[in-house]
């Protein structure tokens, strides 16, 4: 049981580690033995859990639902469901925009091509989205998010709207701030997401 735990570490060590060579060097710029080196592990160790680079960039989307995790963790569960979805999708956006470049972006999405990287970034069963689905439920519950839509329809409008202004922000070479026009941009699709009046 003490092995798996030490084998399950090291993955996370060298995720974290090519998460940070990867925002400072630049995905690219990385190779395999940066990984390793700041990893502190050996290639054996690197390929046990790796076939290459790309695979790893690919279960990278772990990182991300960690913070968002936490983020929603300190959230106030009372709080209406348009206003979670606001917040979330906020902090989403500046989290992004401080913690990852463009370029290294642009590999991730890029990285989509690929049918093994699908059961994973866009798998449904990731935190994030499955994240996203909840809070849209419980709206509807509460009569806070229109109900005349299914949840699984409303939250891929809400995830490919957000995906489209990330991309947007890589074809720009991050030349806008990403938090602050994510954010006005719910503005707009909030309206689509309210109840609708019944005549």
């Amino acid at each position: 049981m003490e092995k798996n735990t030490e084998k399950d570490n090291l993955r996370q060590v060298i995720m974290d580690a090519a998460w940070e060579l990867f925002y400072e060097k630049g995905y690219e710029s990385t190779t395999v033995n940066d990984i390793i080196k700041r990893a502190g592990t050996s290639k054996g160790g690197f390929y046990y859990y790796f076939k290459a680079k790309d695979e790893l960039l690919n279960s990278l989307y772990a990182f991300f639902d960690r913070e968002y995790e936490k983020f929603y963790a300190t959230m106030d569960k009372n709080l209406n469901s348009l206003l979670k979805l606001r917040m979330l999708g906020q902090y989403v956006s500046y989290f992004i925009e401080g913690n990852v470049s463009p370029e290294f972006l642009c590999a991730l999405y890029k990285s989509q091509l690929s049918s093994q990287t699908q059961k994973n970034f866009l798998s449904p069963d990731r935190y994030y989205i499955k994240l996203v689905k909840k809070i849209i439920e419980e709206g509807q519950k509460k009569g806070e998010i229109r109900d005349d839509i299914s949840v699984e329809t409303l939250a891929h409008h809400v995830l490919v709207i957000e995906r489209g202004i990330f991309i947007d922000w890589c074809v720009q070479a991050g030349g806008f701030s990403l938090g602050y026009f994510g954010a006005q941009s719910f503005e707009f699709y909030s309206e689509f997401l309210k109840p609708q009046n019944k005549s």
